[in-house]
């Protein structure tokens, strides 16, 4: 008998010590990895720093912007390794002065629809709807389950806010669809949420058919190739009834030869190996940054 309450008290000890190193490892597992967060934090910030200084002291051509658009270069800061590119901020459609003209002008939605047919989409009506709910003001729903407001008071009504809310729609539409044909990286290439130009020179060729509609297929096809930068509506070499229409402004667009700015995007990997991502916006003159973008840094 006392044996046995010996043993049990002994077997108790030893399960009470197992649970005290097993809180000891964890929580010293928790504070390693919150350490290796902080120094990577540190680091992003130091080179947020570096890059902001060397980009601002560089004098970009539109040539170099062209040219050099998203090829990567890698860096090797020391304590950093990764790659930085650029290419310009008018290389977007502003989604929002788009659906503004769908609104209200014909010719522009029946250009989304020839676009929406491209994407072979299952219901068109629905996600146009979401759309329109998701810019106008009122809480007023053209289709069930349009005004995702309605639903998640988070979400923004009277504008399609940035990339999460566009993602938040697509997601919504596929929820309410069960359509999976819903490409988002595709529609981020082609919808930017600032601005109201673009610089046809990097304008791909669902941007170009959603913005001229009534050009010759072919032209079309010429401007999406992009082989040299345009510097003026003469050097492009399609028929000159269209080149006369390529300045005009477009579905409250004005489409452009010219960058005024560039966005920056920059993958790094720390010291402590732990990635991330980081991204701006900076004007070519004024040198200023803008619309800093930072994806939370993973630390294995």
């Amino acid at each position: 008998m006392r044996r046995g309450v010996v043993l049990f008290i002994t077997l108790t000890i030893i399960l009470m010590l197992s649970t005290v190193v097993m809180l000891f490892l964890k929580e010293g597992g928790e504070i390693k990895k919150s350490v290796r967060q902080n120094i990577a934090d540190i680091q992003m910030n130091l080179l947020l720093n570096d890059m902001s200084g060397f980009l601002k002291r560089e004098n970009f051509s539109q040539d170099d912007i062209f040219y050099g658009s998203e090829i990567p270069v890698a860096l090797d800061l020391g304590r950093v390794t990764g790659s930085i590119s650029f290419t310009s901020a008018q290389n977007r459609i502003n989604i929002n002065r788009f659906i503004e003209s769908v609104l209200h002008n014909q010719q522009a939605l029946i250009s989304f629809l020839d676009w929406l047919d491209t994407l072979k989409l299952k219901n068109q009506p629905l996600l146009i709807s979401i759309l329109l709910d998701s810019y106008d003001k009122d809480r007023y729903e053209r289709m069930n389950g349009s005004e995702i407001v309605l639903e998640k008071p988070w979400f923004q009504n009277g504008a399609v806010a940035n990339e999460r809310a566009l993602t938040a729609i697509l997601h919504r539409y596929r929820e309410l669809s069960g359509d999976r044909n819903v490409s988002i990286e595709r529609w981020l290439d082609v919808f930017g949420f600032d601005g109201d130009t673009i610089d046809i020179n990097y304008a791909d060729m669902d941007q170009l058919k959603l913005l001229y509609p009534d050009l010759p297929q072919i032209a079309v096809e010429t401007l999406a190739k992009h082989a040299v930068r345009y510097q003026s509506v003469d050097d492009i070499p399609i028929d000159p009834a269209s080149r006369s229409k390529l300045l005009q402004k477009r579905f409250g667009i004005q489409p452009v030869l010219k960058s005024t700015d560039i966005t920056v995007d920059i993958d790094f990997t720390t010291t402590q190996e732990c990635s991330g991502h980081m991204g701006f916006s900076m004007g070519i003159k004024k040198k200023r940054i803008s619309a800093l973008k930072l994806s939370p840094i993973n630390c294995p």
